[in-house]
Protein backbone atom coordinates (compact mmCIF):
# COMPACT_ATOMS: atom_id res chain seq x y z
CA UNK A 1 0.00 0.00 0.00
CA UNK A 2 2.96 2.90 1.10
CA UNK A 3 4.85 1.63 -2.06
CA UNK A 4 1.45 2.65 -4.13
CA UNK A 5 1.10 5.87 -2.25
CA UNK A 6 4.43 7.00 -2.97
CA UNK A 7 4.51 6.12 -6.50
CA UNK A 8 1.34 8.47 -7.23
CA UNK A 9 2.71 11.24 -5.03
CA UNK A 10 6.05 11.13 -7.24
CA UNK A 11 3.06 11.30 -10.23
CA UNK A 12 2.55 14.44 -8.69
CA UNK A 13 4.97 16.29 -7.74
CA UNK A 14 5.86 15.79 -11.89
CA UNK A 15 3.16 17.94 -12.38
CA UNK A 16 4.37 21.18 -11.25
CA UNK A 17 8.31 21.49 -10.69
CA UNK A 18 8.93 25.43 -9.87
CA UNK A 19 7.12 27.26 -7.04
CA UNK A 20 7.14 30.73 -5.30
CA UNK A 21 6.13 30.47 -1.35
CA UNK A 22 4.49 33.49 0.72
CA UNK A 23 7.23 33.71 4.15
CA UNK A 24 5.45 36.44 5.51
CA UNK A 25 3.21 39.15 5.37
CA UNK A 26 3.33 42.34 7.62
CA UNK A 27 0.47 44.99 7.77
CA UNK A 28 0.50 47.44 10.89
CA UNK A 29 3.96 47.77 12.63
CA UNK A 30 3.91 46.10 15.47
CA UNK A 31 1.59 43.69 14.54
CA UNK A 32 2.35 40.01 14.13
CA UNK A 33 3.53 38.83 10.48
CA UNK A 34 1.43 36.67 8.76
CA UNK A 35 2.38 33.33 7.19
CA UNK A 36 1.17 31.59 3.82
CA UNK A 37 -0.91 28.96 4.84
CA UNK A 38 0.57 25.31 4.89
CA UNK A 39 4.23 26.96 4.35
CA UNK A 40 6.65 25.12 6.36
CA UNK A 41 9.58 27.35 8.19
CA UNK A 42 11.90 24.07 8.59
CA UNK A 43 12.04 23.71 4.84
CA UNK A 44 15.31 24.36 3.34
CA UNK A 45 15.09 27.80 1.20
CA UNK A 46 18.40 27.35 -0.04
CA UNK A 47 17.80 24.52 -3.08
CA UNK A 48 15.53 24.45 -5.98
CA UNK A 49 14.65 20.44 -5.75
CA UNK A 50 11.49 18.98 -5.73
CA UNK A 51 11.87 17.82 -2.24
CA UNK A 52 12.13 19.26 -0.26
CA UNK A 53 12.58 22.96 -1.56
CA UNK A 54 8.97 22.75 -2.84
CA UNK A 55 6.96 20.41 -0.89
CA UNK A 56 5.15 23.44 0.84
CA UNK A 57 4.38 25.80 -2.19
CA UNK A 58 0.52 26.44 -3.12
CA UNK A 59 -0.60 25.76 -6.20
CA UNK A 60 -3.83 28.08 -7.09
CA UNK A 61 -5.54 26.65 -10.28
CA UNK A 62 -9.09 28.05 -11.61
CA UNK A 63 -10.14 24.57 -13.29
CA UNK A 64 -9.20 22.62 -9.88
CA UNK A 65 -11.60 25.07 -7.85
CA UNK A 66 -14.00 25.08 -10.11
CA UNK A 67 -14.00 21.37 -10.32
CA UNK A 68 -14.51 21.32 -6.55
CA UNK A 69 -11.38 19.56 -6.07
CA UNK A 70 -9.64 22.69 -4.07
CA UNK A 71 -10.42 25.72 -1.99
CA UNK A 72 -9.91 28.65 -3.54
CA UNK A 73 -6.41 28.46 -1.75
CA UNK A 74 -5.24 25.25 -3.66
CA UNK A 75 -3.62 22.67 -2.28
CA UNK A 76 0.38 22.04 -1.61
CA UNK A 77 2.65 18.93 -2.97
CA UNK A 78 3.08 18.30 0.94
CA UNK A 79 -0.24 18.09 2.15
CA UNK A 80 -3.33 18.44 -0.66
CA UNK A 81 -5.81 20.75 -0.47
CA UNK A 82 -5.55 23.58 2.30
CA UNK A 83 -8.38 24.12 4.79
CA UNK A 84 -8.99 27.79 4.75
CA UNK A 85 -10.90 27.72 8.70
CA UNK A 86 -8.30 25.53 9.82
CA UNK A 87 -5.65 26.98 9.19
CA UNK A 88 -6.66 30.84 9.98
CA UNK A 89 -7.84 29.65 13.18
CA UNK A 90 -4.41 27.98 13.90
CA UNK A 91 -3.36 31.20 12.97
CA UNK A 92 -4.91 33.02 15.08
CA UNK A 93 -4.83 30.29 18.25
CA UNK A 94 -0.81 30.98 17.31
CA UNK A 95 -1.11 34.99 17.19
CA UNK A 96 0.30 34.61 13.86
CA UNK A 97 -2.16 36.85 11.51
CA UNK A 98 -1.15 40.71 10.91
CA UNK A 99 -3.02 43.33 11.61
CA UNK A 100 -4.32 45.63 8.55
CA UNK A 101 -7.15 49.11 8.83
CA UNK A 102 -8.19 50.54 5.26
CA UNK A 103 -5.95 51.41 3.49
CA UNK A 104 -2.62 49.71 4.88
CA UNK A 105 0.33 48.84 2.68
CA UNK A 106 1.17 45.25 3.32
CA UNK A 107 4.88 44.30 2.82
CA UNK A 108 4.42 40.43 1.49
CA UNK A 109 7.34 38.53 1.25
CA UNK A 110 7.54 35.62 -1.48
CA UNK A 111 10.21 33.26 -2.01
CA UNK A 112 11.05 32.45 -5.63
CA UNK A 113 12.67 28.85 -5.32
CA UNK A 114 13.43 28.50 -8.85
CA UNK A 115 11.98 29.55 -12.84
CA UNK A 116 8.43 29.51 -12.52
CA UNK A 117 7.97 31.08 -9.28
CA UNK A 118 8.66 34.83 -10.89
CA UNK A 119 6.15 37.56 -11.24
CA UNK A 120 4.29 38.96 -11.69
CA UNK A 121 1.85 38.67 -8.44
CA UNK A 122 -1.61 39.27 -8.42
CA UNK A 123 -3.63 39.43 -4.80
CA UNK A 124 -6.84 39.33 -4.39
CA UNK A 125 -9.44 38.79 -1.44
CA UNK A 126 -12.01 36.89 0.31
CA UNK A 127 -13.47 39.61 3.06
CA UNK A 128 -15.52 36.42 4.53
CA UNK A 129 -12.32 34.69 5.01
CA UNK A 130 -13.63 31.08 4.09
CA UNK A 131 -17.26 31.43 1.87
CA UNK A 132 -15.03 31.29 -1.45
CA UNK A 133 -16.00 34.48 -2.67
CA UNK A 134 -13.66 36.77 -4.06
CA UNK A 135 -15.25 40.12 -3.17
CA UNK A 136 -12.37 42.37 -4.76
CA UNK A 137 -9.08 42.94 -6.81
CA UNK A 138 -6.12 44.44 -4.54
CA UNK A 139 -3.56 46.70 -5.67
CA UNK A 140 0.19 45.31 -6.35
CA UNK A 141 2.94 47.45 -6.85
CA UNK A 142 7.18 46.22 -6.34
CA UNK A 143 6.08 43.47 -8.04
CA UNK A 144 8.63 40.45 -8.13
CA UNK A 145 10.40 40.55 -11.63
CA UNK A 146 9.16 38.33 -14.36
CA UNK A 147 7.12 37.46 -17.38
CA UNK A 148 4.41 35.07 -17.47
CA UNK A 149 5.22 33.76 -13.98
CA UNK A 150 9.06 32.88 -15.09
CA UNK A 151 12.57 34.12 -14.80
CA UNK A 152 15.97 32.96 -14.39
CA UNK A 153 15.89 33.93 -10.84
CA UNK A 154 15.97 31.31 -8.01
CA UNK A 155 16.66 30.79 -4.12
CA UNK A 156 15.66 34.54 -3.86
CA UNK A 157 13.07 36.87 -1.63
CA UNK A 158 11.48 38.91 -3.09
CA UNK A 159 9.32 42.28 -0.98
CA UNK A 160 5.86 42.77 -3.20
CA UNK A 161 3.54 46.18 -1.22
CA UNK A 162 -0.08 44.85 -1.42
CA UNK A 163 -2.70 47.63 -0.86
CA UNK A 164 -5.66 46.94 1.44
CA UNK A 165 -8.73 48.64 -0.18
CA UNK A 166 -10.34 52.06 1.31
CA UNK A 167 -13.79 49.91 2.03
CA UNK A 168 -12.00 47.07 3.36
CA UNK A 169 -14.61 45.09 5.91
CA UNK A 170 -13.34 42.15 6.98
CA UNK A 171 -16.11 39.37 8.67
CA UNK A 172 -14.28 36.00 9.18
CA UNK A 173 -13.02 33.88 10.98
CA UNK A 174 -14.03 33.36 14.99
CA UNK A 175 -13.27 37.11 15.83
CA UNK A 176 -15.09 38.41 13.26
CA UNK A 177 -12.99 40.39 11.87
CA UNK A 178 -10.20 38.49 9.25
CA UNK A 179 -10.06 38.92 5.71
CA UNK A 180 -7.95 36.18 3.45
CA UNK A 181 -5.71 37.53 1.39
CA UNK A 182 -4.85 35.05 -2.23
CA UNK A 183 -1.40 36.04 -4.28
CA UNK A 184 -0.48 34.15 -7.17
CA UNK A 185 1.46 34.30 -10.36
CA UNK A 186 0.60 33.87 -13.68
CA UNK A 187 3.42 30.07 -14.44
CA UNK A 188 1.46 28.19 -16.59
CA UNK A 189 2.95 25.04 -14.72
CA UNK A 190 1.34 26.73 -11.64
CA UNK A 191 -0.07 29.45 -11.03
CA UNK A 192 2.22 29.63 -7.42
CA UNK A 193 1.48 31.57 -4.27
CA UNK A 194 -0.57 31.16 -1.74
CA UNK A 195 -3.14 32.45 1.11
CA UNK A 196 -2.97 34.13 4.32
CA UNK A 197 -5.15 35.55 6.95
CA UNK A 198 -5.18 39.10 8.06
CA UNK A 199 -7.11 41.01 10.93
CA UNK A 200 -8.94 44.25 10.23
CA UNK A 201 -8.34 46.48 13.16
CA UNK A 202 -10.76 49.58 12.18
CA UNK A 203 -14.01 47.67 11.97
CA UNK A 204 -16.45 46.46 14.21
CA UNK A 205 -16.44 42.44 15.04
CA UNK A 206 -19.11 40.85 13.08
CA UNK A 207 -21.24 38.04 15.29
CA UNK A 208 -22.94 35.80 12.88
CA UNK A 209 -26.56 35.00 12.83
CA UNK A 210 -27.67 31.65 10.67
CA UNK A 211 -30.61 33.61 8.81
CA UNK A 212 -28.66 36.52 7.47
CA UNK A 213 -25.85 34.12 5.81
CA UNK A 214 -26.43 34.70 2.08
CA UNK A 215 -24.27 32.48 0.62
CA UNK A 216 -25.93 29.51 -1.25
CA UNK A 217 -25.81 26.91 -4.32
CA UNK A 218 -28.26 27.04 -7.51
CA UNK A 219 -30.87 24.07 -7.72
CA UNK A 220 -29.36 23.37 -10.91
CA UNK A 221 -25.99 22.58 -9.42
CA UNK A 222 -27.19 20.69 -6.06
CA UNK A 223 -29.16 18.60 -8.40
CA UNK A 224 -26.05 18.07 -11.07
CA UNK A 225 -23.88 17.20 -7.80
CA UNK A 226 -26.06 14.59 -6.23
CA UNK A 227 -25.38 11.58 -8.86
CA UNK A 228 -21.42 12.52 -8.82
CA UNK A 229 -21.51 12.37 -5.22
CA UNK A 230 -23.02 9.26 -5.27
CA UNK A 231 -20.75 7.57 -7.94
CA UNK A 232 -17.87 8.72 -5.63
CA UNK A 233 -19.06 7.23 -2.42
CA UNK A 234 -18.20 3.81 -2.89
CA UNK A 235 -14.24 4.54 -4.10
CA UNK A 236 -14.24 7.24 -1.18
CA UNK A 237 -15.20 4.33 1.56
CA UNK A 238 -13.04 2.05 0.57
CA UNK A 239 -9.67 4.55 0.32
CA UNK A 240 -10.72 5.80 4.01
CA UNK A 241 -10.55 2.03 4.91
CA UNK A 242 -7.21 1.66 2.94
CA UNK A 243 -6.08 4.83 5.44
CA UNK A 244 -7.06 3.71 8.60
CA UNK A 245 -5.04 0.35 8.23
CA UNK A 246 -1.93 0.42 10.85
CA UNK A 247 0.39 0.53 8.18
CA UNK A 248 -1.60 3.69 6.35
CA UNK A 249 -1.49 4.73 10.07
CA UNK A 250 1.97 4.16 10.77
CA UNK A 251 2.99 6.17 7.30
CA UNK A 252 0.56 9.49 8.39
CA UNK A 253 2.85 9.46 11.80
CA UNK A 254 6.10 9.19 9.76
CA UNK A 255 4.55 12.03 7.13
CA UNK A 256 3.31 14.28 10.10
CA UNK A 257 6.65 14.07 11.70
CA UNK A 258 8.78 15.05 8.20
CA UNK A 259 6.22 18.10 8.01
CA UNK A 260 7.89 19.80 10.72
CA UNK A 261 4.55 21.75 11.10
CA UNK A 262 3.31 22.49 14.67
CA UNK A 263 -0.01 23.36 15.65
CA UNK A 264 -0.73 25.91 18.60
CA UNK A 265 -4.21 24.61 20.32
CA UNK A 266 -6.39 27.03 22.04
CA UNK A 267 -10.37 26.29 23.68
CA UNK A 268 -12.70 27.84 21.69
CA UNK A 269 -15.49 29.39 24.41
CA UNK A 270 -19.25 28.47 24.19
CA UNK A 271 -21.37 30.38 22.90
CA UNK A 272 -25.01 31.24 23.26
CA UNK A 273 -26.59 34.01 20.28
CA UNK A 274 -28.79 36.14 21.70
CA UNK A 275 -32.41 36.40 20.47
CA UNK A 276 -31.93 40.25 19.46
CA UNK A 277 -29.09 38.80 17.24
CA UNK A 278 -30.63 35.66 15.90
CA UNK A 279 -33.69 37.97 13.75
CA UNK A 280 -36.59 36.97 11.49
CA UNK A 281 -35.50 38.10 8.29
CA UNK A 282 -34.20 35.44 5.64
CA UNK A 283 -31.55 36.08 3.88
CA UNK A 284 -31.11 37.10 0.42
CA UNK A 285 -29.34 34.47 -1.20
CA UNK A 286 -26.24 35.05 -3.39
CA UNK A 287 -24.93 32.89 -5.26
CA UNK A 288 -21.51 31.62 -5.12
CA UNK A 289 -20.96 29.04 -7.32
CA UNK A 290 -20.30 28.55 -11.20
CA UNK A 291 -22.96 25.99 -11.25
CA UNK A 292 -21.14 22.90 -12.45
CA UNK A 293 -20.67 19.76 -11.18
CA UNK A 294 -17.71 17.67 -9.60
CA UNK A 295 -16.67 14.78 -11.61
CA UNK A 296 -17.51 11.95 -10.17
CA UNK A 297 -16.12 8.27 -10.48
CA UNK A 298 -14.77 7.23 -13.97
CA UNK A 299 -14.87 10.69 -15.31
CA UNK A 300 -12.69 13.83 -15.71
CA UNK A 301 -13.40 17.30 -14.53
CA UNK A 302 -13.94 19.64 -17.23
CA UNK A 303 -13.29 23.46 -16.21
CA UNK A 304 -11.56 25.85 -18.03
CA UNK A 305 -8.99 28.05 -16.16
CA UNK A 306 -10.12 32.18 -15.82
CA UNK A 307 -7.38 34.32 -15.50
CA UNK A 308 -7.21 35.65 -12.04
CA UNK A 309 -10.31 38.51 -11.85
CA UNK A 310 -12.48 39.32 -8.99
CA UNK A 311 -14.63 36.03 -8.91
CA UNK A 312 -17.25 33.91 -7.27
CA UNK A 313 -15.94 30.53 -6.32
CA UNK A 314 -17.75 28.02 -4.28
CA UNK A 315 -15.02 25.96 -2.40
CA UNK A 316 -15.99 26.82 1.43
CA UNK A 317 -15.60 23.65 3.70
CA UNK A 318 -13.43 21.28 2.67
CA UNK A 319 -10.94 20.06 4.67
CA UNK A 320 -7.25 19.58 4.37
CA UNK A 321 -5.03 16.93 4.20
CA UNK A 322 -2.71 15.56 6.71
CA UNK A 323 -1.94 12.62 4.71
CA UNK A 324 0.35 13.51 1.77
CA UNK A 325 -0.06 9.80 0.06
CA UNK A 326 -4.20 10.75 0.24
CA UNK A 327 -2.99 14.27 -1.02
CA UNK A 328 -1.70 12.92 -4.11
CA UNK A 329 -4.69 10.76 -5.12
CA UNK A 330 -7.19 13.52 -4.27
CA UNK A 331 -5.22 15.79 -6.55
CA UNK A 332 -4.38 13.58 -9.28
CA UNK A 333 -7.39 10.94 -9.43
CA UNK A 334 -11.13 12.49 -9.18
CA UNK A 335 -12.70 9.36 -9.34
CA UNK A 336 -11.06 8.11 -6.15
CA UNK A 337 -12.52 12.05 -4.09
CA UNK A 338 -9.46 11.17 -1.34
CA UNK A 339 -10.45 14.65 -0.55
CA UNK A 340 -13.56 13.26 1.66
CA UNK A 341 -12.08 9.99 2.86
CA UNK A 342 -9.16 12.48 4.14
CA UNK A 343 -11.70 14.59 6.40
CA UNK A 344 -12.64 11.24 8.30
CA UNK A 345 -8.54 11.26 9.42
CA UNK A 346 -9.01 14.62 11.22
CA UNK A 347 -9.50 13.99 14.74
CA UNK A 348 -11.14 17.49 14.70
CA UNK A 349 -14.49 16.08 12.83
Amino acid sequence: MFSKSLLCSAALLALANAHGVILAAQGVAGSPASVGFQVDPSLARNCTGISPCQQDTTIIRDAEIAANTVNQCGRTELAGNIDVGENTENALAAKAVTSVNKGTSMTVTIHQVNADGAGPYSCDLDQTSNSGVISQNLSVTNNVPGVNGLSQAKTTDFNITVAMPANLACTGGSTGNICTVRCRNNAVAGPFGGCFAVQQADVTPTTNSANQINTAQSLSAVDAQIPKNQADLPAAVAANQEQGTTDQLKALSSADALGGLSVTTKASPTQSLALDNVGTNAAVAVATNSGKARAGSGSAASSAATPPKAASTAAAGKKGAKNPAAAAKNNQRRDMSLKWARRSLDGSI
